[in-house]
C-alpha cells in the first residue's frame, strides 16, 4: 500500500475508503502521525485490518490503533463495530487473550523511602508469583468452583479476602460481566482455569514497579492517588489458557457454522456469525465468563503484590491502591453515534482500551466527571502512561483509545528479520532488575518501541490526554 491510496482527513486521521476492496464494508481509519503511518501501511497488520472490514453488517469505519501489529484473524490494536443484532461477530475480532488488561496499584510510598529495596521487591515477586506459559497456581480449584470465579470475576476475590472493595470500584464494569455463561465454556477451557488463577502467564505479559516520573495533569492526579516519585505497580496479563481456549474453540465453531448463515468469512481466524444467531450467544456467554476469570486473576495477581510489599517493606502493602484496571480485548453492546443516528452496537476491541469521555454512563464513578482512564504500558522496562479518555473520543473512534506502546512488527516479522536484542541484560545495565522465565518476546527480538510516538499521536487525535509518566524500576515477566 502507498500513500496515495490513503485521504488524510486530519493531522491524525488517514482513511482507506471503502472502494480500496471490492468486499470492504466499511472504511478503515487510521489514528497515526507522520512518523507511524509509513510503518502502519508497509506492515502485515494493515491488510489483516482491510479484511476485518469485510465483515458483513459492520457500520461507520473500522479504526485502527496507532499500536497496531499484526495477530491472528483480524490485527491487533483495532475497533470494529457491527450493528445490533442484524450485523455479525467474530471472535477473531476479539482475541485470543480474552480480557488481557493492566492492573495500576498507586501509592503515597516514596521513592527514597524504598531505594535500595528494588532487586528483593524483584526476587520476591519472582518468587511468590507463579510466570511463564505452563504456570500453575497456588489456588487449586474443582470445576464448580472455576464457574463461580468465571460468574464473579474480582467480586470472588473479594469474597476470598484478596481484595479490598475500593478495587472493585476503581475497576472497568466493577470487575464483573454480567451475562456470563460458564456453562458454555469447554471442559478443557475449565481445567486450565483451575489449574492457572493467580498466575502471570508468558510472552509479553509482566508485572513492572515503577516511580511516578512526572504529572501533566494534576487535578486528574489527585483523584488517581498518583504523586511524583512516589512508587506504583503495574500488573499486565488476561484470561491465561481459559480464555484462549474458548476463543480457539468458537474460533472453530464459527468456521463450521458460517456457511449456513451464507457467510463466506475473508479468512478462517475470522469466522463470523449474525449476533442474533445461537453460536453467537454461546460465545457471548463463554466471552464473558473468560473475562470474568481475567479480572479475578488480575485482583489475586494485585493480593499478590501487596503481600511481597508488606513483606519486603515492612508492611507497605496496604498502602497500595487500584487507580485502575482496564481490559484491552473485549467484546461489548454500546450506544453510539453513527453517521448522524444514535445506534446500538455490538463493538469488538482487539488489542484497544475503552475509553469513554467525561460523563457517559459506564464510566466507573470515581471517574464519572473526568473520563475513563486508558492505561497504557510502553514496552517491557520502558516508560509507561497514565491517560483519561476524551469527549472526542466517542465520535472518532467509538469510546476507544491504544492499548500499548506497539510493535514495529509482528512475532513472524521478528524472528525473521530482526536482530535479536537481550532485553533482560539491556534493562539490568540500566539499573532496572528483570526477573524471567526468559526473553519476553520471540527469540530475543525487542518487539514494542515508539511508546512516546504512540502517546502524543493519541493525545493528539484528542482520543485521550495525559496524565503522568511512569519510570519503570523493577520487571517481573514469563
Amino acid at each position: 500500500m502507498e500513500r496515495t491510496d490513503l485521504t488524510r482527513i486530519d493531522d491524525f486521521t488517514w482513511e482507506i475508503p471503502e472502494s480500496f476492496r471490492e468486499a470492504m464494508r466499511v472504511p478503515v481509519r487510521i489514528i497515526a502521525n507522520e512518523e507511524l503511518i509509513g510503518d502502519i501501511i508497509r506492515g502485515e497488520a494493515i491488510e489483516q485490518a482491510i479484511q476485518t472490514a469485510m465483515m458483513p453488517g459492520l457500520v461507520g469505519h473500522l479504526v485502527v490503533m496507532p499500536d497496531v501489529y499484526s495477530g491472528q484473524g483480524a490485527p491487533v490494536g483495532i475497533v470494529a463495530v457491527s450493528k445490533w443484532p442484524v450485523g455479525t461477530i467474530a471472535p477473531g475480532a476479539i482475541g485470543h487473550d480474552i480480557n488481557t488488561g493492566v492492573r495500576l496499584l498507586g501509592s503515597d510510598i516514596d521513592l527514597e523511602e524504598a531505594k535500595g529495596n528494588f532487586d528483593a521487591l524483584a526476587d520476591a515477586l519472582k518468587a511468590h508469583i507463579p510466570s511463564g506459559s505452563d504456570a500453575e497456581g497456588s489456588i487449586q480449584m474443582n470445576k464448580s468452583e472455576v464457574d463461580h470465579v468465571a460468574q464473579s470475576g474480582a467480586q470472588w476475590a473479594l469474597r476470598k479476602d484478596m481484595a479490598q472493595q475500593d478495587d472493585l470500584v476503581r475497576a472497568e464494569e466493577g470487575g464483573r460481566l454480567n451475562d456470563a455463561d460458564p456453562g458454555k465454556v469447554s471442559e478443557v477451557a475449565r481445567s486450565l482455569g483451575a489449574q492457572q488463577l493467580g498466575t502471570l502467564g508468558g510472552g509479553e505479559h509482566f508485572i513492572e514497579i515503577h516511580s511516578v516520573e512526572e504529572v501533566f495533569d494534576r487535578a486528574a492526579a489527585v483523584t488517581m492517588g498518583l504523586k511524583e516519585d512516589t512508587l506504583v505497580a503495574q500488573i499486565h496479563c488476561g484470561s491465561r489458557g481459559y480464555g484462549r481456549q474458548v476463543c480457539a474453540d468458537y474460533i472453530e465453531r464459527f468456521q463450521e457454522a458460517a456457511p449456513s448463515y451464507d457467510i463466506t468469512p475473508p479468512n478462517p481466524n475470522l469466522a463470523c456469525v449474525p449476533l442474533d444467531s445461537r453460536e453467537s450467544k454461546d460465545y457471548m456467554g463463554a466471552m464473558k465468563a473468560a473475562a470474568n476469570y481475567a479480572y479475578a486473576n488480575r485482583q489475586v495477581l494485585a493480593h499478590r503484590v501487596r503481600e511481597v510489599f508488606d513483606d519486603v517493606l515492612d508492611g507497605a502493602g496496604q498502602r497500595l491502591k487500584t487507580v485502575y484496571d482496564v481490559a484491552h480485548n473485549l467484546g461489548q453492546v454500546e450506544m453510539h453515534q453513527v453517521e448522524g443516528k444514535h445506534m446500538r452496537c455490538y463493538v469488538h476491541r482487539k488489542g484497544a482500551a475503552r475509553a469513554f469521555g467525561p460523563g457517559t454512563p459506564g464510566i466507573s464513578l470515581p471517574y464519572r466527571a473526568l473520563g475513563q482512564p486508558v492505561l497504557v504500558p510502553g514496552s517491557m522496562g520502558e516508560n509507561s502512561w497514565v491517560m483519561l479518555a476524551t469527549r472526542e473520543s466517542m465520535q472518532k473512534s467509538f469510546g476507544s483509545a491504544c492499548h500499548g506502546a506497539g510493535r514495529t512488527m509482528s512475532r513472524h516479522e521478528a524472528n525473521h528479520h530482526a536482530e535479536p536484542v537481550a532485553i533482560d541484560e539491556e534493562l539490568e545495565g540500566q539499573g532496572v532488575p528483570v526477573r524471567g522465565e526468559g526473553s519476553p518476546s520471540a527469540g530475543g527480538v525487542k518487539l514494542k518501541e515508539n511508546i512516546d510516538a504512540v502517546v502524543e499521536t493519541v493525545a493528539g487525535a484528542r482520543l485521550a490526554s495525559k496524565v503522568a509518566r511512569l519510570k519503570p524500576l523493577a520487571v517481573v515477566h514469563g
